[in-house]
């Protein structure tokens, strides 16, 4: 079982540094491209609809990693000034709208995935992609959440609010 859990813990970590690399991908092609434009040696046409797709998988599966570090935005204010079963509550509550969301988002996200590989839609821009591939990121991203949000319920109900700030990186 910790070897499961060292697995899934791992596999958090690549999606950190997946994200980290491609916000420094979007950094750098953004560097490169006003410094060509303004020498006028032409333009990385390509570069910023490369970077829309980062931003966009970078917050698709930036969420959850965020979620599974503890590292998300979160005002707890208001669980710490109440009673314990109260936090409790608030929490379970909380995790439990997050999770029925994102298994929503999943769900519909799946869906919309399939019918684009049944459709053969395409995304047609400067590059040309198939649509399913950005409907699968947001997919994974919110089956991530349903699986963080899952593991927060059943801590929440165990041992009540999570009251710890973010792990150190």
């Amino acid at each position: 079982m910790r070897s499961l859990a060292n697995l899934y813990s791992g596999f958090f970590a690549l999606i950190g540094l997946l994200c980290g690399l491609l916000v420094g991908w979007v950094a750098l092609t953004i560097t490169i491209d006003v410094i060509i434009r303004n020498f006028q040696w032409g333009t990385l046409s390509w570069a910023m609809e490369v970077n829309e797709y980062a931003i966009f998988v970078v917050t698709a599966l930036g969420a959850p990693w965020a979620l599974h570090r503890g590292a998300h935005v979160r005002v707890d204010l208001i669980v710490k000034g109440v009673p314990t079963a109260i936090g409790r509550w608030m929490e379970v509550t909380a995790d439990l709208v997050g999770l029925l969301s994102s298994a929503g988002l999943a769900y519909y996200a799946w869906a919309v995935a399939r019918a684009a590989i049944h459709d053969n839609a395409r995304l047609i821009k400067i590059l040309i992609i198939p649509e399913w591939w950005v409907f699968a990121v947001v997919a994974l991203g919110a089956a991530l959440m349903v699986i963080e949000f899952a593991r927060r319920l059943v801590r929440a109900v165990k041992e009540g609010p999570h009251l710890e700030s973010a792990p150190s990186v």
